[in-house]
């Protein structure tokens, strides 16, 4: 029968998997241990991830049914054990950006944001507490001079407000982890590890800022505004400053040296 052909599977991530590897045997580099491959059954591509444990896919096949069919995402094709099956999307990588892209990046995450938002006092959620935590630790390890972690505390309590919206977040908005699909020009965020719930909203926004959003800020935040999209603009230096502390913590357990830069924090030190 046709449907009974031969299937074949690749990496794209062969030689990255091996040098992750070879870091772990000589430190304490912390990494990522899923695999991904891209699967073709009867001409049909399809992409297959597989984590570390069932309960990660089953996290991550629950956030994608959260959004239904339509959702700016990959669809789901199974969820088996600890592995998430998802069709391939076929599309144009993003290199760089512009105000066409930007716009469909607002739309994209003013879908993410409008998925079930809540609000919540600040001192009934952990975020302040992991601002906190985040930044004691880059002190402890020496990123953080006690002049600047000092001042950076500061500001933290001058930044925080009384309420933050809390919700669905897509947190690894680099370029990369984006397609613009062939045919319809729709985007899709294809790293669907990055769609998170129970997040402090807004974080997602302030990496991209970081990375490559930044030019086009005003444009962003213009069109993101609109009905059911929580508005966390007027606290947004305090989510910025919670993701460069996040960030920066990671990669520097990740030993990513390049993207640990005390100097980012410099304009938050004074902020009111």
């Amino acid at each position: 029968m046709s449907y009974r052909r031969l299937a074949w599977q690749s990496s794209p991530y062969l030689l990255k998997r091996v040098r992750y590897f070879m870091s772990h045997l000589l430190g304490t580099r912390l990494q990522r241990s899923h695999k991904l491959y891209f699967v073709t059954l009867n001409g049909q591509r399809f992409k297959r991830l597989i984590l570390s444990d069932s309960s990660l896919a089953s996290g991550i096949e629950n956030n994608l049914e959260s959004f239904g069919p339509t959702a700016p995402f990959p669809p789901l094709v199974a969820c088996y054990e600890r592995e998430i099956w998802l069709e391939f999307i076929d599309g144009s990588p993003i290199q760089t950006a512009d105000e066409q892209l930007v716009r469909k990046v607002a739309d994209f995450y003013a879908t993410v944001y409008a998925r079930r938002p809540h609000q919540l006092d600040i001192g009934e959620s952990p975020f302040l507490h992991r601002l906190h935590q985040d930044l004691r630790f880059l002190n402890q390890v020496g990123v953080l001079t006690d002049s600047l972690y000092q001042d950076l505390m500061a500001t933290a309590g001058r930044l925080t407000p009384q309420k933050v919206w809390v919700g669905f977040d897509y947190t690894d908005p680099v370029l990369k982890n984006f397609v613009i699909s062939r045919p319809g020009g729709r985007l899709y965020a294809v790293d669907v590890g990055g769609l998170a719930d129970n997040q402090l909203i807004g974080m997602g926004v302030a990496k991209a800022c970081r990375r490559w959003l930044g030019p086009f800020r005003e444009v962003f935040f213009e069109c993101l505004v609109r009905e059911g999209v929580p508005n966390f603009q007027t606290y947004f230096p305090f989510v910025e400053l919670s993701a460069l502390a996040k960030s920066t913590k990671w990669s520097f357990f990740e030993k990513k040296w390049k993207a640990v830069k005390p100097v980012l924090f410099e304009r938050f030190r004074h902020l009111s």
